[in-house]
Formats: C-alpha cells, sequence, structure tokens
C-alpha cells in the first residue's frame, strides 16, 4: 500500500510505503508519483518518505527506487528524506542512491522527527544514524 501527499505550502511531497509491494503496485506508485509531483514547484522541493514497514515482495520492486531518485533528480529536489528500519533495504537504497547521483540530496533516517528536521533546515537533531 501507498500514499503520497502534498504540501503545497511547505514545498513537501510526503510519500509512505508499507506492507508487502509487489513489482505492479510499486509501479504503480511511481507513475502517481510522477503525476502528483508535477504540480509542486519551487526551488525548496523536498520529500519525505516513510518506509518503516515496507515489505519489497522482490529484488525488482527495490530496483523500482531507481525511477523515483532519477525522476527527483530530474524535479531539482532539494532534500529527500527516507525513514527506514531494514538494514539489508538500506543498504540497497544507499546502493541506489550512489549510483543515481540521488547521494547527493538523499539522506536515510531512522527516526521520523530527525529526518523532518533535516528536511526542513539542512540540520539533524542527530538522535540516530544518518546516513547517505
Amino acid at each position: 500500500m501507498f500514499q503520497i501527499k502534498l504540501d503545497k505550502l511547505n514545498t513537501l511531497i510526503e510519500v509512505s510505503l508499507e506492507g508487502l509491494v509487489q513489482l505492479d503496485e510499486m509501479k504503480q506508485f511511481v507513475a502517481e508519483l510522477r503525476r502528483s509531483a508535477i504540480t509542486m514547484t519551487g526551488p525548496e522541493l523536498k520529500i519525505f518518505g516513510d518506509m518503516r514497514r515496507f515489505r519489497p515482495a522482490s529484488p525488482d520492486v527495490v530496483e523500482e527506487i531507481r525511477e523515483v531518485h532519477e525522476f527527483a533528480k530530474s524535479m531539482n529536489v532539494r532534500r529527500m528524506a527516507s525513514v527506514l528500519e531494514s538494514e539489508v533495504l538500506a543498504l540497497h537504497m544507499s546502493r541506489l542512491a550512489r549510483e543515481t547521483g540521488a547521494d547527493k540530496f538523499l539522506r536515510r533516517f531512522t527516526d521520523e522527527q530527525e529526518a523532518r528536521e533535516w528536511l526542513a533546515t539542512g540540520d539533524s537533531l542527530r538522535k540516530s544514524r544518518r546516513q547517505p
């Protein structure tokens, strides 16, 4: 299951992925994100991703994250924060971020508040491990 919320006042896109996600649902998420995000404008575009309950059904589902990174790069996203619990998923996300160049604006967190603080200010509260 996924949710996408747009906060035009703060130029913020909030996404949530949870449960066992199949490839077709992930592709649907990416398409919906593209459609939604195109309405957002401004030099300070930010994305918050809550992926704590995200369980990809296959490696192909994780690879679809590449599309999100590429799209974020094309939209000139200022900052992108992902909140993760799974170390395995975090390793895949770090690899994809490096490969796509998203590591320049993407950070992953284990603490939601710290992620939101970093999105808002560029600084973190340093409670949890913040990693590219």
